[in-house]
Parts: structure tokens; sequence; C-alpha cells
């Protein structure tokens, strides 16, 4: 019922502006309000894990990928204590759903965002951007991420798509 209101040809037209408006990877070029980040995949091949199923020496990822996708940024929080300085900030990252799925990727809890010269673990996902309340057209996946030490990363180069 909801395709009566919210046509496939809006659909297409509203993409290309997205496309515009925060960049497109198959013209390799980032948007008017976009942001370019590296998202990298925990390999869960690699990665070896203790009885109780977590990762014993450390998460291993897997190459990054380049994506374009909306920041928002919460600002940087300094902590000072008898363990010396810490850094806090938090972001969310906006990613259009179907450039993800024309890349074949999928953002996950635990992957790793390279934005800003800092390193963000995402820890939570959602995709509820329904457009004309139909859920066979859902627009974003956000994730929202927090600032990780790269000493806790165990990083390879990026590839771009």
């Amino acid at each position: 019922m909801a395709s009566r209101y919210w046509p496939s040809r809006d659909t297409e037209l509203a993409k290309r502006f997205n496309d515009e408006l925060v960049g497109n990877l198959k013209d390799d070029k980032c948007g008017i309000i976009g942001h370019e980040v590296i998202l990298y995949r925990v390999s869960v091949y690699e990665t070896q894990t203790n009885m109780y199923g977590e990762a014993s020496n450390g998460k291993v990822y897997e190459a990054g990928v380049k994506l374009s996708c909306i920041v928002e940024a919460g600002d940087i929080d300094w902590n000072r204590d008898e363990f010396g300085e810490d850094t806090r900030q938090e972001a969310q990252f906006h990613f259009q759903r179907d450039m993800l799925i024309d890349v074949n990727f999928r953002p996950d809890i635990g992957d790793v965002v390279s934005w800003n010269h800092g390193y963000f673990e995402i820890n939570g996902t959602n995709e509820n951007q329904l457009v004309g309340g139909d859920y066979n057209k859902n627009w974003t996946i956000s994730c929202t991420a927090f600032l990780t030490r790269i000493s806790n990363l165990n990083i390879e180069e990026s590839r771009a798509f």
C-alpha cells in the first residue's frame, strides 16, 4: 500500500540526489556533505578465540574498504587519571543501503571505521529509516561507534572499489 504514495521512479530520483550529496563509489568521488571512511571487517577465520569465544590475542582485521557516508561526531572528551591520559569520542556513521548492496558489504558490530585520523569500533547498527513506511525500501544503515586505541588493532592496508 505504501508504494502508492512513493513510486519507484521517486525512489530512483531520491537515490540520484543522495549519490550527489553523500557520494558514489562508482564515480570514485565524495559528495557535497559526505565523508570517505575506511571500514575494516573482523577476520573470523584468522582471529584466535579462547574457550569463551573471546579473541585471545586480539582481533585480526581484513583489508579495509573505502566507503562514502554521513558522519555525526560528538566532542572529544579528555580524561586524566592515575593510569595516564585517555581520549573518548563517540560517532555515528550513516551509510546508504543501496551503495552497500552494490559493493556487497555490510557493517557489523566489532568492525572498525577509520575516519579523521582515528579508529572507531562499531558497537551498534540500526536499519529503520523506511521510505514511505515500506519495509522493502530501507534507506540507510546507521552505526554507532566509539574511539578506540590504535594499539588494540591489527589492521592491514585499505583497498578501494
